[in-house]
């Protein structure tokens, strides 16, 4: 199982992207301050192999550029906005930001080949322990594995099949991440028994995130990260 704090996390999904420009340092900054334990981010690769953070491939959704973000170097990606004043980031300053903020991070790698530096960044800023590496990609998640043994890992999967549940034990992960329609008592019952945790993505419903977090769900993931921390307190943890 994860090595988490006493209670469950409550993480803004690419920070508070219900209300700012998703995967953004001001999303995120807003996450933490609506009382989220931290925030979740997604991490593809630049040409010269720097960990950008940014949810999708390619960069005409979330900024004023074009083309594949692996096409470009960092040094023109970081030319960009990602939202009004937000210049998109790389890993290495939100890394920064979670350490001076306390901040937890679960860092979603969206690309092969991006693991070793990512893990790279988030030791160097001493954040290690404060994060949870996932990956819908099989390989990311064993490079993951053998980049950095002592980061938490959590397999991604919108599916629930056995396929999941043998890819979590050979990489040692301590938790699969559920699409939350997964997120069944069923579900969550097998994942106990295999002694893996939880991790529910993306859920905005108040009355939902406290029935997951009462049924032992050890982080939630939501664009409102607000809502969430309420849910929480309602909930009595």
């Amino acid at each position: 199982m994860l090595e988490l704090s006493d209670r469950p996390l409550i993480l803004g999904h690419r920070g508070a992207a219900a209300e700012l420009a998703e995967n953004t340092l001001g999303a995120f900054r807003r996450a933490v301050e609506q009382g989220a334990d931290g925030v979740e981010l997604d991490v593809q690769v630049s040409a010269d192999g720097v960990p950008v953070v940014i949810h999708d491939p390619t960069l005409e959704r979330t900024t004023n550029g074009r083309g594949a973000v692996s096409s470009h170097t960092w040094a023109e990606l970081s030319r960009l906005h990602a939202g009004p004043g937000e210049p998109l980031r790389s890993l290495w300053d939100v890394a920064r930001w979670a350490a001076d903020a306390g901040a937890w991070l679960n860092v979603e790698l969206k690309a092969e080949g991006v693991a070793e530096a990512a893990l790279g960044v988030l030791e160097e800023a001493d954040v290690l322990e404060r994060t949870l590496v996932s990956s819908f990609l099989p390989a990311a998640i064993r490079e993951a594995a053998r980049s950095a043994p002592q980061v938490a890992r959590g397999v991604l999967t919108e599916t629930w099949d056995a396929a999941v549940l043998d890819l979590a034990d050979e990489v040692g992960a301590g938790a699969v991440c559920l699409h939350h329609p997964l997120a069944t008592e069923a579900n969550l019952a097998e994942l106990a028994r295999r002694g893996l945790d939880a991790v529910v993505w993306t859920v905005d419903d108040p009355a939902r995130i406290a029935g997951l977090l009462r049924a032992g769900v050890r982080v939630v993931i939501t664009n409102r990260p607000d809502a969430g921390v309420r849910a929480r307190k309602e909930a009595g943890l």
